[in-house]
This record gives structure tokens, sequence and C-alpha cells, in this order.
């Protein structure tokens, strides 16, 4: 059998969850449990109305919610016929009288406690998964939904809980058909008193992993709305090749340095039972996807661009002595009593530089950093991170890296790395100029073997024939910074 897990993008609308229910009608053979998240931007719109039910905006939570409450009917109407849309309609409505009364709680204690934050976030997965299990069965599969919090049994830390596998484990094997397709909601779960928990943003794709290696499934499918593992983030540079393979570690490394397609928990539960991971496009179903596999096949080799944004450069000096692993553990200490994670940079003698959200700097934090330290900062810094395996150790990818992004304005500043991979901060506005200098550096001619050549590409190489413009000599990548 095998795990397939849509994300809210794949279930945006009836169209789209019509188009979810072909995938799954294909590979039916292949008994599939289904995981799914809450439809499109579901879970943003659940936890913004619990913001304004606890400012007391009340007739605009209201509204809002009636919003949404049309919004999971108008598209559940397509997806059932009969009495069995008659029953959807009213599983929803039911759903949506709960979450009131959710509301009317946060209104009286004038914010959304965690646990109250955890029971608001799950209603996306809980109506998605009704509504995708009636679309299957329309479109001929039969299906059947399991409530996720009867099997996903967690720990009591809300917002971030941490499944108990040995119960969880003997529930799926219990509960999980092995005739039907199942259709389970992810990221929600339950303690074991029945107290509803979740398991963080991205938490859908590390319920498919809990599932798949409880029912020791074939594969695990996470299926999204690009090819796979891509070379760089496509809403930056259009012409992102698709990775044909990547080891667990890598994909562990771009999520954790910003690329969005894989949460990094998701891959620990496959690892230990050596299951495969396979990410796919519902858009393209065809498409082979990414393979994510034990051990990399490309040692040295720089195999995808990782950015993140929104952060600022801090850099942190000592008032009167150089820095010690006393002034370092303070400096951290006062991150951590912050909840700010932070990325080091740069280590010397005088400063430590480390590059944190910038919407995490409030004046309190840096009034407890000013009275450790002389404190500089570089505002709108972006990351940008090479990744691959033995990437670092492998000195022409340093030296191909700096001189692109040398030509940026504000040139760049190389971080600590691993040995998977490479850290530049710059200037947050250059990011686009440099995603696409270094992905023709290094995926200018991707290797077929390695890489599925993204089409617009393939469109370039078709036109090669064509004379350039400029005439050859003129350096075109960097006209418009003269």
């Amino acid at each position: 059998m095998i795990v397939m897990k849509f994300g809210g993008s794949s279930l945006e609308s009836a169209t789209a969850i019509q188009r979810v229910a072909a995938i799954v009608r294909d590979h039916a053979l292949l008994r599939p449990a289904v995981v799914v998240s809450a439809m499109g931007k579901t879970t943003n719109r659940l936890l913004a109305i619990a913001r304004l039910a606890g400012e007391g905006n009340i007739a605009t939570a209201s509204r809002e919610t009636e919003a949404l409450l049309r919004f999971h009917l108008i598209e559940a109407s397509q997806l059932a016929r009969g009495a069995e849309a008659l029953k959807l309609a009213h599983d929803v409505r039911a759903l949506f009288d709960e979450f009131r009364e959710v509301l009317r709680e946060i209104e009286h204690r004038g914010t959304p406690t965690p646990r109250l934050t955890d029971t608001v976030s799950s209603f996306g997965e809980r109506l998605s998964s009704l509504v995708v299990t009636a679309g299957l069965r329309q479109a001929g599969v039969d299906a059947v939904h399991l409530d996720a919090r009867e099997v996903i049994v967690t720990d009591c830390r809300h917002t971030q809980a941490t499944p108990l596998f040995i119960e969880t484990n003997a529930l799926l094997r219990r509960r999980v058909s092995t005739e039907r397709v199942t259709v389970i909601g992810g990221f929600i779960g339950a303690t074991e008193d029945g107290v509803v928990t979740t398991l963080g943003r991205g938490g859908s794709d590390y319920t498919a992993a809990i599932v798949g290696a409880a029912l020791s499934a074939d594969e695990i499918q996470i299926w999204t709305d690009v090819d796979g593992m891509l070379t760089c983030d496509p809403r930056i540079f259009a012409g992102a090749h698709c990775v044909r393979s990547i080891s667990c570690a890598e994909a562990e490394q771009m999520a954790k340095c910003g690329a969005k397609v894989l949460h990094p928990a998701t891959v620990a539960p496959a690892v230990r039972q050596r299951i495969p991971l396979v990410i796919r496009n519902s858009r393209n179903p065809r498409g082979a996807g990414t393979r994510i596999v034990p051990e990399s096949s490309c040692d040295g080799a720089v195999l995808s661009i990782a950015c993140r944004t929104g952060l600022a450069l801090l850099h942190l000096r000592p008032h009167t002595t150089p820095v010690t692993a006393d002034f370092s553990r303070e400096i951290w200490d006062a991150f951590q009593s912050e909840g700010i994670l932070i990325e080091p940079i740069a280590t010397s003698h005088r400063e430590i530089s480390v590059a944190v959200e910038q919407a995490l700097l409030k004046p309190e934090c840096l009034a407890r950093l000013s009275a450790l330290a002389q404190v500089g900062i570089e505002a709108d810094r972006a990351l940008i991170t090479l990744v691959g395996q033995n990437a670092a150790r492998n000195s022409s990818n340093l030296a191909r890296a700096s001189q692109q992004l040398c030509r940026l304005p504000g040139g760049a500043m190389m971080s600590v790395g691993s040995d998977s991979r490479v850290t530049f901060t710059i200037a947050a506005e250059s990011m686009g100029l440099a995603v696409e200098a270094l992905h023709e550096e290094f995926f200018g001619q991707p290797n077929p073997a390695v890489f599925i050549p993204n089409r617009l590409a393939a469109m370039t190489a078709a036109r090669a024939s064509v004379p350039p413009y400029p005439p050859p000599g003129r350096d075109r990548a960097w006209i418009i910074l003269r």
C-alpha cells in the first residue's frame, strides 16, 4: 500500500479536489491511505478570525466565519449528490457551529490560548477530510473518513505536539482500512485524554510519514503544486529544474534553509523505516517528481538554491573584551529567552554576526542584547544557501558562487556552514538577481541524469541558434547594474 498526502494548494477548490480524486482513482490498486491538508488558505483564515474574536471584534469575526462557511458549502455542493450532499452540508455546518463555540470562549478569555489555537487550527483539516472523502466517493472511489484525533496520539505540548508512536501505530494499524481508501486529516491529533493538538505548521507532511511508517507503506507520496524538489524557488526564478532524486539529509537541509516543499520532520519516520518519499505535482500527475532516498548520488555537487527573506543581520561586539565562550553563551541565552531562532553567520575575536527574523527584533530584545554587546543592525537582508552533499567541501562551488555574488550591490557575506550547505547573506532587494545568476552558473546546462529540465529551459535551448542580444562580449545579465 501507499500513502498519498495532498497539500492545501492541491485542494483549494472543488475542481482541484476532482483532480485529486482522479489521481487517487488511478492509484486505487495500490490501496492508498490519503492524508489531506486544509483547503487553500483555510488555516490562515481560521487563525485570523480567532484573533479578531480575541480583540473583541465580534462583528468582523462573524462575517469572516460566514464567508468561510459559504466557501466550504459551495465547493462541497459540487462534490456530492443526493443524500450524500445533504449529509456533507449538515456535517460542515455542524463543524462551524462548534467553531463558533470556540470563538465565544476566545472572546471571553480575550486571547486564543495555545490549547484554543490548536482547536481553531484543527477545523481546516477536519473540514477538508470530510469534503475530500465525499469527492472521492463521487468519483467512484470507495473511500471512508477517519478522524485523525482518534488515531494520532500526542503529548500535550500545544501547537508543537510530539506523537506517542507506540499508541499511534497500534491505532493506525487497527483503524486504517486495507480494503478501502482511508482519508485522514493531516496536522492534527489529540492527547490520550482527547484534547486536540497540532503537530506544527506543515505538519500534514509529518502525518503522512507517521501513517506510512506505522503501516510499513511501500511509498509515501507528497502531492503539491510544483513538480518536485526544484533547483530554486520558481516564484523567484521561473527556469527552475526538477531534481530527480536527493538524499534525506539534503531534503532536510533544503527545508531548513527555506524550501517550502517538504517539512523537515517528515523525513525522520520514513528514514527509520527506509520508506521512499516521492514529491509530485497534482497539476502534472504524469511527471516523475523527486524521489527522496537514503544516500545522495551526487557527492560534492550543488543540487538546489534555497532562499529566506525578511531577515536582519546583527553584529554583536563585546563592550570591553574579545569574544569568549561565556559571551557567546550569553548571546545565545538572550535569543533563547525571547524564543528567537538564529542563523550563525560569522564569528571572530571581535564580534559575532547572526541572522534573525527582522519582525522578531522587538525593543525589549534589542535592549537585552545592548546590555551585553554593541549591536549593529543591517536590515532587509536575505539568505541564499547552496545545498548538496559535501557541496561546501568542493572549493570550486565557493569560488563560482562568490564570483557571481560579488557583482551584486553591497556584495555578499559567506556564513559558517556545514558540509552540505554554503550560505550567503545579501541585500533582500538583490535576491532575484542573485538567484538568477547562481542558477545560470550551476544549472545553466543541467545534467539530464540528475535533473528534469524545465520546459522553459528546453524552449530556450531550441532557440539557441538565434543570434544573441546584446552581441557576444557584452555581459547581458549585468547591464542593468551599470
